[in-house]
């Protein structure tokens, strides 16, 4: 390896996803120049690529549902204020539940998204369930929480538009270049990546990876994967709302896409080959849930991993070393939330106190006490 420094940077973000793109976009549109994004791979090939895409305000602590509520309003104006092509379908977003003490629990965590602002928030009963998902069937369920103004995107038309808005305010992406290491200089930072690059700041936006490049500093992140396995069906209730359904109970998933819908089951005991008993497992309680779905063929399948985090719930957001920064562990929601904590830490760099969120709560070296954050795209 050459050993020579050959290129310098005032700010390397590692990383090629949403959240990682969003703040080399969110640094420049401040006037910092001289910023770089090294993805090892491909754009959105990692965790972005992994995601559903759905945008909700049904969160259960004050910081996530600010976040929520900050990302919905970032994607819903996203194709105007970018010029980019990238859909925001308004189709609502449904979390139900058979148990007494889930559904108490979704009913305190409606009042902190009404306290916080979050609109059209709507708990509703068993009976009620058919009027917002004609397709659902409420046996054995006690009700749900309902927000009809949440939605879902495309996370990659996403990523490549916020790409292309960074790279117009000069930010260089370079793909296919892997970080092999990040050492302290005398004046900043060396980060090898086949060649030695020098920066006055790093930022580990790696997703899954960046539990390993922290951890020779000393900082231990609770990063893990979650396998989603995702089927992608025929044409399916055509004509019939099909809000973002979650059962809370069993991890069952429902969303629309196009005539059809994509349906998994997200548990975190099925690893990175449970395609197939993902899949029968959805069947299985699809015909309870969703009986319809008994009638439908799977098109195609995908499998990918998102960003599993343990503790508190809250990502890691802050700076480990002085120059050197965390910004991962989204818990699956980088994707909703990736721009506007990434429009925090910008902000954060360039001095700027966020007007609402402590961000002491996002430090990457915190001891976490508990789980503050219940409510996941998985099952509770």
């Amino acid at each position: 390896m050459n050993s020579a420094v050959q290129r310098s940077y005032s700010t390397v973000i590692i990383g090629g996803g949403i959240a990682g793109v969003a703040l080399a976009y969110f640094l420049a549109r401040n006037g910092e120049t001289g910023i770089v994004v090294l993805e090892a791979n491909e754009l959105a090939s990692g965790c972005t690529q992994g995601s559903l895409g759905g945008v909700r305000q049904q969160f259960s602590t004050a910081p996530e549902i600010e976040l929520a509520i900050r990302g919905r309003n970032f994607w819903t104006t996203f194709e105007s204020d970018f010029d980019y092509p990238c859909t925001y379908y308004q189709d609502g977003y449904l979390l139900v539940t058979g148990k007494p003490e889930t559904l108490a629990a979704l009913e305190l965590a409606a009042q902190a998204q009404r306290a916080a602002g979050a609109p059209d928030v709507e708990i509703i009963s068993a009976d009620r369930i058919t009027d917002v998902a004609p397709w659902l069937s409420p046996e054995g369920l006690l009700g749900g929480s309902y927000t009809p103004l949440d939605g879902r995107f495309n996370p990659t038309d996403g990523l490549y538009g916020l790409a292309r808005a960074a790279k117009n305010l000069g930010v260089k992406i370079r793909e296919h270049t892997r970080v092999e290491s990040i050492n302290q200089a005398n004046s900043g930072w060396l980060v090898e990546a086949g060649e030695t690059i020098s920066a006055d700041r790093v930022v580990i936006a790696s997703g899954l990876s960046a539990p390993a490049m922290a951890k020779p500093f000393g900082v231990d992140l609770d990063i893990t994967p979650l396998w989603l396995h995702c089927g992608y069906t025929t044409a399916v209730a055509v004509g019939q709302p099909m809000p973002l359904m979650i059962d809370l109970d069993s991890g069952l998933i429902i969303e629309r896409e196009g005539e059809g819908a994509c349906v998994t089951v997200s548990d975190p005991t099925f690893g990175p080959h449970g395609k197939n008993a993902v899949m029968e497992q959805f069947a299985e309680l699809a015909s309870v849930r969703a009986p319809i779905f008994s009638e439908v063929g799977m098109r195609t399948t995908t499998s990918a991993a998102f960003d599993a985090t343990g503790g508190d719930g809250h990502a890691y957001v802050g700076e480990i070393e002085d120059g050197l920064w965390v910004f991962a562990g989204f818990d699956g929601h980088g994707t909703m939330q990736g721009p506007a904590l990434a429009q925090m830490l910008a902000n954060l760099m360039a001095g700027k106190k966020d007007p609402v969120l402590d961000v002491s709560m996002f430090d990457p070296r915190r001891i976490p006490h508990g789980k503050a954050e219940w409510i996941r795209a998985a099952k509770n």
